[in-house]
């Protein structure tokens, strides 16, 4: 409501302005200004005014968006022609009233009135030359009321497309924060069977460290911001799941650094890389190795993985794409222009290096 009473002062404003310098400039430069002898200016004027905005949300919105042309061309015509014999009507009988009279000429009085060359008394139809003024004019409002409705259009049409996609976004986003890999749930329930079938005290642990990741994520999926070492003690129970398929196979370099209680961080941001890296830097016949750093920063968060790369097959291929794109357009969509992520990838090995600013808590 606001926003609509400013613009609605805003337009009486430049039409006030308009209004001024057009009667400023139909006065002569000898003669003094006289609000009395601009008032068939005023009236005309206003006459184009009120078809500026007619044609603008009532004309194009009921003929033109329904390309209804013809129609639009006859009504066009037709308020061109009341206007030409409006001017022309207006401008005459303000001649026989004498308004224009410069008493300065006159000291002992007008003249007795004369029908004036504009618009003589016999004459029926109107001149051509009466007819060039008012057509201009005509024109001008009406490309100015075109081009102002075509500007509203576009520029409601472009904010609309920003909500749409504004809402595409926390749409994706929702999509994406929600994806869980379906190979962590299958193969730790695996991992978990296979202990107790066994009759290993680690169930207990791995039952424990399972329910604890799997809450982790539903109670964190729709929350924007979570303290950091939350989501690093998330990192470790997760570590240590994996760590119990591959005991002999497996060694995990985890390295913290800096003050991680001064940062918060949009949460499960790290989990999929770490999980590239188990999926593609496992091997179940050699010795594996996998960095993962995070250092705290003053006002950022690096994040780093390092692991050597085993030969997979195209589906694994695949699907590593998949995850890394999937969490790049993730980045983008949280912290758009707030983080650089380098990936380097060899033969034989993958790195990852990411950094998020304006991470500390404020």
């Amino acid at each position: 409501m606001y926003k609509k009473l400013i613009k609605v002062l805003l337009h009486i404003l430049i039409w006030i302005v308009v209004l001024v310098i057009i009667t400023s400039m139909s006065s002569r430069p000898d003669s003094t200004f006289s609000l009395t002898k601009s008032i068939p200016f005023i009236i005309i004027y206003l006459y184009l005014i009120c078809f500026f905005y007619l044609n603008a949300h009532w004309l194009f919105a009921k003929l033109i968006f329904k390309k209804k042309y013809i129609l639009y061309g006859l009504s066009i015509g037709l308020i061109l022609l009341l206007y030409i014999y409006f001017h022309h009507y207006i401008f005459s009988l303000f001649f026989q009233f004498d308004f224009f009279h410069n008493p300065g000429i006159h000291p002992q009085g007008p003249p007795p009135f004369e029908a004036p060359p504009f618009m003589p008394e016999k004459r029926r139809f109107i001149p051509g030359r009466r007819i060039i003024l008012p057509l201009t004019q005509f024109l001008l409002f009406w490309m100015l009321s075109a081009c102002y409705r075509l500007a509203d259009e576009w520029i409601s049409l472009n904010k609309k497309n920003k909500e749409i996609e504004a809402e595409k976004s926390l749409i994706e986003l929702a999509y994406l924060k929600a994806q869980i890999n379906p190979h962590f749930i299958l193969n730790t329930l695996n991992t978990i069977y296979s202990l107790v079938l066994r009759g290993s005290e680690k169930a207990l642990d791995a039952i424990l460290l399972y329910s604890q990741v799997i809450r982790y994520i539903f109670d964190k999926i729709d929350t924007n911001l979570v303290p950091l070492q939350e989501e690093i003690d998330y990192i470790i129970n997760y570590i240590d799941l994996q760590t119990l398929r591959f005991t002999d196979t497996l060694h995990i370099e985890f390295n913290i650094e800096g003050n991680t209680e001064k940062h918060k961080i949009a949460p499960l941001t790290f989990i999929s890389f770490i999980e590239n890296s188990f999926q593609y830097g496992i091997s179940n016949h050699y010795q594996s190795t996998i960095s993962i750093r995070i250092k705290a920063e003053e006002n950022s968060i690096h994040f780093a993985t390092q692991n050597r790369k085993y030969k997979k097959n195209d589906f694994q291929h695949i699907g590593k794409n998949i995850g890394i794109k999937n969490t790049k357009r993730k980045l983008n969509l949280i912290y758009p222009d707030k983080h650089k992520l380098f990936i380097k990838e060899t033969n034989d090995s993958f790195y990852l290096d990411l950094i998020i600013f304006d991470t500390s808590c404020k």
